[in-house]
């Protein structure tokens, strides 16, 4: 273990005195030369005196110290209460005073450094500045990424396959990047009336139904030349397929209450968490139909199947809430990230997203702590059924267990919103499905 100073050796006798005990190397850096906090070992860790974090530099300092991964701690001479509150919400892995004994040096100096050593073991030091929608380094994503970037600039039709939650927009995004096509649309199937969806999708004239003021263009003329993403493609009624499928062979659709066709070079991406193949099988949803969406067939594994792509994801998010939020956060505890890595999320990538958007909305400061974060009670997402033979032990309600399957979902949809405040996104990644079917029956009166 090493130590570097930032600034050189503190004037403070007591200080100095400290450090002469502890016995350890120690070396000095100039905070004038920033670009010199990337050099040396993951045994290296920084302590700067806390007069230093009123100065000017500092602000530019402890973002080069996150951005070069780097563990620091603050030291100082009968710190205030309000000293040390400052220093651990700018980021300061511990706290140590001249007055504290060698053994609580020696141990806060000792886990910043195996702190540290994990923390670059799984970032490799570089600044959280990842935007990749499909960041991982599982087989997996490895695969993924080379299948979208062959087929992308394709025009095949694409059918993506997944729990919910687990990014399947993100691919179809991915998709329409590498394919250098303008506009992408997308529409979620299951948050359309089934009434509507046709007129969503293929457009309407004026006055062919009660409502309709003006013609609208659907979301097929809307994507002409680009790409069409169909969520939740499982949840088209069995009336409208035919019609879809007759796009897909011709390339040629009707507006509702028209009798003009018109063509479109959209190409369909469609998705679903069903085992759409499955149900083609047992005439549940149209056999012809899916194998034309199903040109292409991806399956992005669960988040829990790929724990080794969690890290990359965590960097993403972090820097998509900073930037949502307007607030400078630079890392996570490495505690933290290893219960993230343990933890099996079964909402997936989304629920992760979520926790990492509510921590860092109702925390202050550029990292998220491990003592912040409550792992939530574990309710499998693998299949409905299992979903509910999990929910016995959380619920409440006398008779659950009698109830029809909808209505158990219903029953424990109900609880848990009451218990979580009406967190939509937390209640589907624990029920397993998406926070637009907690949406529908809310406005249907049944939550």
């Amino acid at each position: 273990m090493r130590i570097g100073l930032l600034p050189p050796l503190p004037a403070d006798p007591a200080l100095q005195q400290r450090l002469a005990a502890l016995r350890l190397p120690v070396f000095t850096l100039d905070p004038g030369c920033l670009q010199e906090l990337a050099a040396g070992s993951e045994e290296v860790v920084y302590l700067i005196p806390a007069t230093m974090l009123s100065g000017r530099n500092w602000n530019m300092l402890r973002v080069r110290l996150a951005q070069a991964s780097r563990q620091y701690l603050v030291m100082g001479v009968n710190l205030s209460s309000a000293e040390i509150v400052a220093a651990m919400r700018d980021g300061a892995a511990d706290v140590l005073d001249s007055l504290d004994g060698d053994e609580r040096w020696h141990a806060a100096l000792t886990r910043a450094v195996d702190a540290q050593k994990l923390w670059l073991q799984l970032y490799g030091g570089s600044p959280l500045s990842a935007k990749d929608a499909l960041a991982g380094d599982s087989p997996a994503l490895q695969a993924l990424r080379q299948t979208v970037q062959k087929i992308g600039s394709t025009n095949v039709n694409v059918l993506i396959l997944g729990e919910s939650g687990v990014g399947k927009e993100m691919v179809a995004r991915a998709l329409h990047d590498t394919s250098r096509r303008k506009t992408f649309v997308a529409l979620n199937c299951a948050a359309i009336p089934k009434d509507l969806l046709e007129a969503e999708i293929f457009g309407v004239e004026k006055g062919a139904f009660t409502g309709a003021h003006k013609a609208r263009l659907g979301m097929v003329e809307q994507a002409e030349g680009g790409t069409l993403f169909l969520d939740e493609i499982g949840e088209m009624d069995m009336s409208l397929q035919p019609k879809l499928l007759r796009f897909l062979e011709t390339r040629t659709a009707r507006r509702v209450g028209s009798e003009a066709e018109y063509k479109s070079k959209a190409r369909i991406v469609a998705a679903t968490n069903r085992n759409l193949r499955g149900e083609a099988e047992a005439g549940k949803f149209r056999a012809d139909l899916f194998y034309r969406l199903a040109e292409i067939t991806l399956n992005v594994p669960p988040l829990r199947e790929r724990r080794e792509d969690i890290a990359p994801l965590v960097r993403v998010f972090l820097h998509q809430a900073g930037e949502r939020f307007g607030k400078n956060l630079e890392s996570v505890e490495p505690g933290l990230l290893q219960r993230f890595i343990k933890h099996d999320w079964p909402g997936n990538a989304r629920e992760l997203k979520s926790t990492i958007d509510r921590l860092a909305l109702l925390y202050d400061g550029p990292v998220l702590r491990e003592g912040w974060w409550d792992a939530p009670l574990k309710i499998s997402s693998l299949m409905p059924e299992e979903n509910l033979s999990m929910i016995k032990p959380l619920a409440a309600s006398p008779g659950l267990e009698e109830m029809p399957h909808r209505q158990k979902k219903l029953a424990m949809a109900k609880q848990l919103m009451a218990e979580s405040g009406n967190d939509f996104t937390w209640v589907a990644a624990r029920l397993g499905v998406n926070p637009t079917t907690l949406w529908r029956w809310r406005k249907a009166g049944k939550l």
